[in-house]
């Protein structure tokens, strides 16, 4: 069973060390592709975002070579008229060599149980419609589709 073979772990401190690994593997966790190399969060940055209760960031760890076999992260929002809290899916990243061997799945289940267990029981994630990998996963995994005349805009501070 695929689920035997990673432990779903989220980072905390102490874990500030993986931020490092994920940084300088980036290019094997997103088309493969090398791009400009940015060197990983200052000490300070990593331990605030490790210890940070409002990020998600789970990794799954293969069992059998101790490697990051993929990752998911995102941020807990809060609404400004309800009690209401819900979480933005950032970004889901599988490493190269374990692909199509269900770790995207198990890393959206665990991020999914990570927000029941904070109360939350409702998120989004931001998809390119072109990337079909990524919304097979995600609509495999319940997501619905909004409506077509939502936009995403960039904005630049």
């Amino acid at each position: 069973m695929v689920s035997d073979q990673y432990r779903m772990h989220r980072l905390r401190a102490g874990d500030e060390w993986v931020l490092g690994t994920l940084a300088r593997g980036n290019a094997r966790f997103g088309d493969g592709k090398e791009q400009e190399w940015l060197p990983p969060l200052g000490t300070e940055d990593t331990a605030q975002f490790v210890a940070d209760p409002n990020t998600v960031c789970i990794v799954a760890i293969d069992l059998e070579t101790n490697h990051i076999a993929g990752f998911v992260y995102g941020g807990v929002l809060k609404r400004r008229h309800t009690k209401l809290h819900h979480i933005c899916l950032y970004e889901v990243g599988v490493d190269i060599d374990h692909r199509s061997r269900g770790v995207g799945p198990l890393l959206l289940s665990a991020f999914a149980a990570e927000a029941r267990r904070m109360g939350i029981d409702r998120g989004f994630v931001v998809a390119n419609a072109d990337d079909a990998e990524a919304m097979k996963l995600y609509t495999d995994a319940g997501a619905v589709r909004s409506s077509a005349h939502d936009v995403l805009l960039g904005l630049t501070f």
